[in-house]
C-alpha cells in the first residue's frame, strides 16, 4: 500500500489522528475489502467470456468496495470523536460549575482531549446557551480531525477525510440552591411585605415550610420544601422565570457547605483569636525629661543629658542626635505655639527610649525615623500635628483617662497624627482618634500592628467625623490583631479604612456608625458585627458615599458576644436603617473563596439581618448561617459585577420589604447532579 504514498502527503499522514495504528487500520481495510470480494461473482465465474468481463469490472468494484470501506472507517473515526467531544463536554461543564471559571473549563477540555489523542489544536469549548431551548447555559465542545484515506487514493479520491463532532453538557439549573433553610423545626423559608425574590437560574429550598403571601413574588425555577404541606402561595405568587417551568418538589436538603474545607480553615482561626491577649509596656530605661518652650537653656541641657543637641530659633526646636543611640529620655512636652523637628534627618536605625510618654500640647512636632519606646503612650490636644517618620512604635498604656476611658496608648484628640511606612505599631492599650481628627497609621504594604486594649476592652476607637487610616499589612509576619473591640459604635460621620491583610484577627466585636472601606482578606471576629446598631450610616469618604465596602473579603463571626439592644438584639451580624451603600465582594480565590459571610458554626443561634434602608446593599458570596436565621427586610442585592452572586443560607430565611436578586455561587458545594448531556 505504501507504493501509492508520496512524501508530499507523508507529513499530513503524520500528523492526522489515526483510529488505528496504521499496521491495524491497513489490516482492517484490507479484510473489509475481502469480505466484500468474497460475495463477487467472480469467485464462481468459469467461462472465458464472463472472464474477460471480470477482470474488466474488476477495479471498478475494488474501488467501490475500497470507497465503503473507508465511509466506514471514517464513520468509525467520528464515533470515536463523539465519544471525546462528550466527555470533554462533560467535564468541561463539572469544572465550570464547581469554579466559574471558562478558563479552568477550557484547561480541563483541552486535557480531556490530549488524554484521548486529540491535540489542543482539533478541540475547542465554549459557554454558550444550551440547544435545549430552556434558557440554561451549555459547556460545547468540538472536536476536529482528520481521517487519513489509505485507498481511496487509487482512484483519485482524496486522501483526507474531514471529521467533525459536537457534544453539549447542559448546566441543570434545578440542582443548584440558592436561598436555603437548614433548619426542618423552623419556618423555612418566608416572604412578606411586598418582597420580590427573583431567583430565575436556581432552587428556593427549605428543610420546613415555604410561605409566599399575597402581595409577594417568588420568581425561581424550583422550590424544595420538606413540610407536610406544599409551599403556601394563596395568590399564586411562586412563579417561573419567562420562557421556563416551575417545579415544586417535596425533598430533604443537605447543609450544601457542611465539612466544606473553606469554611473549616475560616473557623479553625476563631480559638487562637480568642486568646489573644494584649502586649506588655516596652522597656524604657530612666530617663531624662524634656519641655520644649521658651527657657532655651534649660531645654538644651535636658537634650545633652540624653545625648542631643537643641537649636532654638524664633518658635522653633532643632534637635539633632548624632548616631544611632539608644537615646533615653523620660517624658517629651511641649508649651504653646513651638514647633519641633526632632532628628528629622536622622538614622532608620536610631534608638529613642521614654520611659514617660510624649504630649503635644500646643505644638508642631515631627519625629525622624526609628525605633521608638514609648512606656506611657502617646497624647495630642488642641489643635496640635504630629507626625513621626517611619519606624517601630512600642508603645505603653497612658494611665490617664482619654474620652472617660483609661488604657489608650495612643490619645489622640489634636488635628493630625501621622506615621510614615512601612511602620510596625506594638501597644499595650488601645488606640483613640477623636472627633474630627485625622490618624494615618503607617503607609506602603508591609506595616504590621498588634493593638491591645482599654480597660473597657476597646482596641480601637474613633469618634465622630474621624477620619482614620491604616497602612496595608500584607507580606511574611505581617499582623493586623486587635486583643479587644474595634468600637466606632457612636463615630457616626466617620471614616475609616483598614488595612489589606492575609488576616485580620479581632478578638471582640466589630461595630461601626460610620463609612468603612476594608482591605482585602478575612476578618475573624470573635464577638458580633454590627453597622447602626447605635444610628449613623453612610458617609462621604474620599468623595464617595460608603457605608461598609470591600472586595475579596470574608467576614467570620463567633457570635460569642451578640448586640444588645435594638432591632439588631441577638444577633451576631446585623446591618441597620441608614446604610444603604453597603457592597462586600467574597475572595475569588483562598482558602475562603466564594464565602462573603460566615456566622457561627457551634450551634449558636445568633443570627443576621439586614434592615430597613439598605436599598443599595450589593453582597456577591456565599453568606452562610448554618445554625442562625437570616432576615432581609431592606432589599438587599447582587451586584451587576461578572461573576458576581448571592447565595444566602440560614437556619431560616426570611424575606421582606423589597426585592431580593438571589443566584448560586460558583463552588458554593450548593450543585447536585447539576450537569446532564443534551446534545
Amino acid at each position: 500500500m505504501t507504493a501509492y504514498v508520496d512524501r508530499s502527503q507523508r507529513g499530513d499522514l503524520v500528523r492526522a489522528r489515526s483510529c488505528f495504528k496504521p499496521a491495524r487500520r491497513v489490516a482492517w481495510l484490507a479484510r473489509a475489502i475481502a469480505a466484500g470480494g468474497a460475495r463477487l461473482p467472480l469467485a464462481r465465474a468459469t467461462r472465458g467470456g464472463v472472464s474477460v468481463i471480470a477482470a474488466l469490472t474488476l477495479p471498478v468494484l475494488i474501488a467501490i468496495v475500497a470507497l465503503v470501506a473507508e465511509y466506514g472507517y471514517g464513520l468509525h473515526c467520528k464515533m470515536e470523536d463523539q465519544r471525546v467531544a462528550d466527555l470533554a463536554a462533560y467535564a468541561g461543564a463539572t469544572a465550570y460549575a464547581a469554579t466559574g471559571s471558562t478558563s479552568t473549563m477550557n484547561a480541563v477540555i483541552t486535557n480531556v482531549g490530549a488524554l484521548n489523542g486529540v491535540p489542543a489544536s482539533a478541540i475547542s469549548g465554549a459557554l454558550v446557551l444550551s440547544p435545549t431551548g430552556d434558557g440554561a447555559k451549555a459547556v460545547r465542545v468540538i472536536v476536529n480531525t482528520i481521517a487519513p484515506l489509505e485507498l481511496a487514493r487509487v482512484i483519485g479520491a482524496g486522501t483526507q477525510l474531514p471529521v467533525s463532532a459536537t457534544a453539549y453538557a447542559e448546566l441543570k439549573a434545578n440542582g443548584q440552591g440558592c436561598i436555603i433553610a437548614l433548619d426542618g423545626a423552623s419556618s423555612g423559608v418566608t416572604l412578606a411585605g411586598g418582597a420580590a425574590v427573583q431567583a430565575p437560574a436556581c432552587t428556593v429550598a427549605s428543610n420546613a415550610a415555604v410561605a409566599v403571601p399575597c402581595g409577594a413574588t417568588l420568581t425561581t425555577v424550583e422550590v424544595d420544601y420538606n413540610s407536610a404541606a406544599p409551599p403556601s402561595q394563596p395568590c399564586g405568587g411562586i412563579v417561573a422565570p419567562s420562557g421556563q417551568t416551575l417545579r415544586i418538589v417535596k425533598t430533604a436538603t443537605a447543609d450544601p457547605l457542611g465539612g466544606d474545607s473553606r469554611v473549616s480553615a475560616a473557623t479553625a482561626r476563631m480559638p487562637a483569636v480568642a486568646a489573644l491577649a494584649a502586649p506588655p509596656a516596652p522597656p524604657a530605661p530612666a530617663g531624662v525629661s524634656v519641655d520644649f518652650g521658651y527657657s532655651v537653656s534649660a531645654t538644651q541641657a535636658q537634650l545633652a543629658a540624653a545625648g542631643c543637641v537643641g537649636a532654638f530659633a524664633g518658635s522653633t526646636w532643632t534637635v539633632t542626635c548624632a548616631g544611632i543611640g539608644p537615646y533615653h529620655f523620660g517624658a517629651i512636652t511641649t508649651g504653646g505655639g513651638i514647633s519641633v523637628l526632632f532628628n528629622t534627618g536622622g538614622s532608620s536605625a536610631a534608638v529613642y527610649d521614654f520611659s514617660g510618654g510624649i504630649y503635644n500640647s500646643g505644638a508642631v512636632m515631627r519625629f525622624g525615623p526609628g525605633t521608638f519606646n514609648i512606656a506611657q503612650g502617646i497624647v495630642t490636644r488642641g489643635g496640635t500635628t504630629t507626625a513621626f517618620g517611619a519606624g517601630t512604635f512600642n508603645i505603653g498604656a497612658n494611665t490617664a483617662p482619654c474620652n472617660g476611658s483609661k488604657g489608650f496608648s495612643i490619645c489622640h484628640t489634636g488635628s493630625v497624627l501621622t506615621f510614615d511606612g512601612p511602620s510596625t505599631f506594638v501597644t499595650q492599650g488601645g488606640v483613640y482618634n477623636g472627633g474630627g481628627a485625622r490618624m494615618v497609621l503607617g503607609a506602603g504594604a508591609t506595616n504590621s500592628f498588634d493593638l491591645g486594649e482599654t480597660s473597657d476592652g476597646d482596641s480601637f476607637v474613633a469618634e465622630g467625623g474621624a477620619v482614620t487610616v491604616f497602612g496595608d499589612a500584607t507580606g511574611p509576619g505581617r499582623l493586623f490583631e486587635l486583643s479587644g473591640n474595634l468600637d466606632i459604635e457612636s463615630g457616626g460621620g466617620s471614616c475609616l479604612t483598614l488595612p489589606a491583610a492575609a488576616q485580620h484577627d479581632i478578638n471582640g466585636n466589630f461595630t461601626t456608625a460610620g463609612g468603612t472601606i476594608l482591605g482585602a482578606g478575612v476578618y475573624t471576629v470573635n464577638g458580633y458585627i454590627g453597622l447602626g446598631v447605635n444610628g449613623g450610616g453612610d458617609v462621604s469618604c474620599g468623595g464617595a458615599s460608603v457605608g461598609l465596602l470591600g472586595a475579596g473579603v470574608t467576614f467570620v463571626t463567633s457570635g460569642a458576644q451578640t448586640i444588645r439592644q435594638g432591632r439588631c438584639g441577638g444577633l451576631a451580624f446585623c446591618i441597620a436603617s441608614g446604610y444603604g451603600a453597603v457592597t462586600l465582594t467574597a475572595p475569588s480565590s483562598g482558602a475562603t473563596a466564594g464565602l462573603v459571610v460566615v456566622g457561627p458554626v457551634n450551634g449558636s443561634p445568633a443570627g443576621a439581618s439586614f434592615a430597613e434602608g439598605a436599598s443599595s446593599t450589593s453582597f456577591s458570596g456565599v453568606f452562610y448561617f448554618p445554625t442562625g436565621p437570616v432576615s432581609l427586610s431592606g432589599a438587599a442585592s447582587v451586584g451587576n459585577g461578572a461573576g458576581q452572586c448571592l447565595e444566602l443560607i440560614g437556619s431560616l430565611i426570611s424575606l421582606s420589604g423589597g426585592s431580593v436578586l438571589a443566584s448560586t455561587c460558583p463552588g458554593s458545594g450548593a450543585s447536585r447532579n447539576s450537569v446532564v448531556l443534551v446534545q
